[in-house]
């Protein structure tokens, strides 16, 4: 515990001046003898001492101050240290939580929750960028300050030229008032992340927005590669319909939502009349551009909540959701006539390209997948037993006039 502090110096003056009283004589007896030394030895003593004491109370002086200088210096360091600490503790969390956003929904959410700290409460956005199409991922700003998706992609886009990129994937370059980081993965630009007020921000922040920015591109890109492969798992390869399984999980799906909501299901089930004869006559390569064609037909035809699926073979399942008989029926001819439109022509000879389309249509009692498959199955015999190139199924006409 210190006796005397910063706040005392009265008392110092006061002990200091006591000191003297007490010792005066003793001082007197000193002083009194050096000069008697000096007279004797022809020396100047006194003025020696004094240079000793001065320079020795400067010396001490300069010590304290080094002192605490060097104090003050590793106080800094050492509040530098934690502040580094925190900042890697934060990044490491928020790194944590990018590895387990595994769809993009996922991955807004860990923004919103990490990146106003990193911004320092600043106004942000994201444009993430896919070919050549940029996109909005996040955008938080006040309704004074929000720019249009065409006045973002015009900052990215200067911010991020030829001139400006080599520079702006150190620490960012300020284009106007916002500081753009470019989200670079694997040497490819998937983002920008932008930040308001990009001026007032130290090149010390900077390199953690830029680490920050870092982790968001791997995020970014590692998501769209997990979307693909399994866009890319649950697809035929062929067709660039859905596969078998998946088509059947859908149907399920649809079936449940169907009971739930009381909304209208219908399937539609084809395949290629005569297809054995095209692979025998025109070769199995000239099938698989056969099979090819009619998948991307299909995209034609239908709507972007309906699934196609290649059932296996030559055979596709369709569900259209939402969707009663007459509308199923509207669907199944449009189907048939655009099928009608791939004939396929090899070696001066033509062959007509025809499908079969039977239809079932989901009942309120209809007990799952199997049975409501087995009646579009059914259906899809009895077109081809009446002459092929038809539809039939739940009500629907016999025959829709052969080609």
């Amino acid at each position: 515990m210190r006796l005397i502090s910063k706040n005392d110096a009265s008392l110092v003056v006061g002990l200091i001046a006591g000191t003297i009283v007490i010792f005066q004589r003793p001082l007197r007896f000193v002083w009194e003898t050096a000069l008697d030394v000096q007279e004797r030895y022809h020396v100047d003593l006194l003025p020696a001492l004094t240079i000793f004491a001065g320079v020795f109370i400067y010396h001490e002086a300069r010590k304290r101050q080094q002192a605490k200088a060097g104090a003050l210096a590793a106080g800094a360091e050492a509040a530098h240290a934690r502040m580094r600490s925190a900042e890697l503790e934060r990044l490491m969390t928020f790194s944590q939580a990018l590895a387990n956003a595994l769809d993009p929904t996922t991955l807004q959410q860990v923004l919103w929750r990490y990146l106003p700290k990193f911004a320092g409460e600043r106004e942000f956005w994201v444009l993430t960028r896919q070919s050549d199409r940029w996109e909005a991922f996040l955008q938080n700003t006040t309704a004074t300050r929000t720019r249009s998706l065409e006045e973002l992609e015009s900052i990215a886009d200067r911010a991020l030229s030829r001139e400006t990129l080599p520079d702006a994937t150190v620490a960012g370059i300020v284009e106007g008032d916002v500081l753009c980081l470019p989200m670079v993965a694997a040497g490819v630009v998937v983002g920008v992340f932008g930040i308001h007020d990009g001026a007032a921000i130290t090149n010390d922040q900077r390199k953690a927005l830029g680490a920050v920015t870092g982790l968001i591109a791997i995020a970014v890109r590692n998501v769209r590669l997990l979307l693909e492969t399994r866009e890319h798992s649950l697809r035929d390869g062929l067709t660039n319909c859905f596969n078998r399984s998946h088509g059947l999980e859908t149907l399920d799906g649809e079936l449940r939502r169907a009971r739930r909501s009381r909304q209208p299901l219908s399937i539609l089930m084809f395949d290629i009349d005569h297809f054995k004869t095209i692979n025998d006559e025109l070769g199995h390569l000239r099938g698989d551009d056969l099979l090819r064609a009619v998948g991307a037909q299909l995209t034609h035809v239908l709507r972007s909540t309906d699934m196609r699926c290649r059932y296996g073979g030559d055979e596709f399942l369709i569900v259209l959701p939402d969707t009663a008989l007459i509308g199923a029926q509207q669907v199944a001819e449009s189907v048939r006539r655009e099928m009608a439109t791939l004939a396929m022509v090899a070696g001066g000879k033509t062959i007509p390209v025809t499908v079969s389309i039977g239809i079932a249509v989901a009942g309120r009692a209809e007990l799952g997948v199997a049975s409501l498959i087995e009646r579009a199955d059914a259906a899809l015999y009895q077109a081809k037993r009446a002459g092929r190139d038809r539809l039939a199924g739940d009500q629907s006409p016999p025959a829709v006039g052969a080609s």
